[in-house]
């Protein structure tokens, strides 16, 4: 039986390397500008999860799995305080 899981490209890109990987090869392989614009999407997501994975030391894959809106699965367990170093990364007061 062959099991199949979800591939996210945000837990690819963990790195500007990486990144700049990413972006040049489908500016090579697309001519599509929704493609390219929903590459740029990935991005920013991206480098906005590197810093809040820097910003909190909250594991990307969870970092991931949080803001992953596609998710059917159910919302990762994450702790009250991951909670609120994302809400202060983010400059959210959280209630005591």
């Amino acid at each position: 039986m062959v099991t199949v899981t979800d591939w996210d490209i945000l837990e690819q890109l963990d790195s500007e390397e990486e990144i700049t990987g990413f972006l040049e090869a489908m500016m090579e392989e697309t001519g599509d500008v929704r493609a390219v614009c929903g590459c740029f999407s990935d991005v920013a997501k991206a480098r906005a999860i590197n810093r809040l994975v820097k910003e909190t030391g909250i594991d990307r894959k969870t970092l991931c799995k949080l803001f992953n809106e596609d998710s059917d699965t159910e919302t990762p367990k994450i702790s009250t305080d991951a909670i609120a170093k994302v809400a202060k990364a983010f400059a959210v007061p959280v209630p005591v």
